[in-house]
């Protein structure tokens, strides 16, 4: 729209923001279910909002307030909140400008990525966001209900250049650097977390590996961790959800190209933590199964330098032959048999 313009809200706008959400909100009166916190906003709330540092933007279409947006910055996320258009002003650009306004913001202050809530009931709105680049890492759910509610919705930022492929020689500083990771991550969950494993190739002394830090975060239920998405990217975690892995919540910190460290958060009865478990302590205790994977890795590392796929559809074969191994070896031992 020609005549749009963006400009920074302050507390001054309140009455104008507190009309804005109101507009906006007032057609989803009595078809949400929990209700929306909006139909019982108020001055004094939004007064809350800008005192503990949270930013407004507001759009102007002519002489008229068209719409705003809430953000937040926590470590590497901008959460954006808020988000109202009046209802007139809708498909004409106003909320995508709006939206534009908050990553512009974020790359500026090098954040990784945006996220936002956005209720289930509400297909446009969950249309809207992905028409902008945004994709769902998990359901969750309002306190007091069992079915998820809404949606917790990412937008990365980073670039998603070549990923390079390096496998080193085995580092004495690794484990450091996981009980450095594994301290941040426990303050961060805190009675969230049960427990918490090293585990991958950083975790086996002696073996050639990526230099990426792969950790096992350990929960009783992983969706306690959808409302610790926050305080995970305050100390640089970018969330993925499950990622392909039913029952995992999945974070990385670094960019996409540029990794330093995984985290795998699983239920602590999971299957795939005894996978994890029994493929790491084979690896400690079985030097010929342990040469055999360095050096493929380093040979499709070689071969492969900017392919991670290829390099990880080429270990795949003999991954699956050792974590059968493993598992066997693994149960018995646990069993006392081995």
């Amino acid at each position: 729209m020609a005549d749009l313009t963006l400009r920074a809200a302050t507390p001054a706008d309140s009455t104008t923001l507190l009309s804005l959400i109101h507009q906006a909100f007032e057609e989803y009166r009595g078809r949400l279910d929990p209700p929306s916190g909006a139909h019982s906003e108020t001055a004094p709330t939004l007064a809350a909002l800008f005192a503990r540092g949270e930013h407004a933007v507001m759009a102007i279409v002519g002489a008229e307030a068209a719409g705003c947006v809430f953000y937040v910055q926590t470590g590497v996320e901008i959460y954006l909140h808020r988000l109202a258009v009046l209802p007139k002003m809708r498909r004409v650009g106003v909320g995508r400008a709006l939206v534009e306004y908050v990553a512009n913001e974020a790359v500026a202050d090098s954040c990784a990525y945006l996220r936002v809530g956005v209720r289930l009931a509400l297909r446009n709105n969950l249309a809207f966001f992905e028409n902008l680049g945004f994709s769902t890492i998990v359901e969750a759910s309002h306190p007091g209900y069992a079915e998820p509610t809404f949606a917790h919705m990412t937008r990365e930022l980073v670039s998603r250049g070549i990923r390079f492929v390096e496998v080193a020689p085995y580092d004495p500083a690794w484990p450091a650097r996981f009980e450095a990771e594994a301290a941040t991550i426990r303050a961060a969950l805190g009675d969230t977390l049960i427990g918490i494993e090293h585990i991958g190739s950083t975790s086996v002394l002696g073996l050639a590996a990526k230099p990426i830090i792969d950790l096992l975060p350990l929960v009783r239920d992983t969706s306690d961790l959808d409302g610790k998405i926050g305080a995970m990217a305050a100390i640089g975690y970018l969330p993925r959800g499950e990622f392909g892995l039913p029952g995992r919540r999945y974070f990385i910190k670094g960019t996409a190209h540029t990794r330093s460290v995984h985290a795998h958060a699983y239920q602590a009865d999971h299957p795939e933590v005894e996978r994890h478990l029994a493929f790491r302590n084979y690896l400690r205790t079985h030097a010929e199964a342990r040469a055999a994977y360095a050096a493929l890795k380093i040979d499709l590392a070689q071969r492969h330098p900017t392919d991670i796929v290829a390099y990880m559809e080429g270990k795949d074969s003999l991954i699956k032959r050792l974590e059968a191994q493993a598992l066997a070896w693994y149960r018995a031992s646990e069993q006392g048999e081995a």
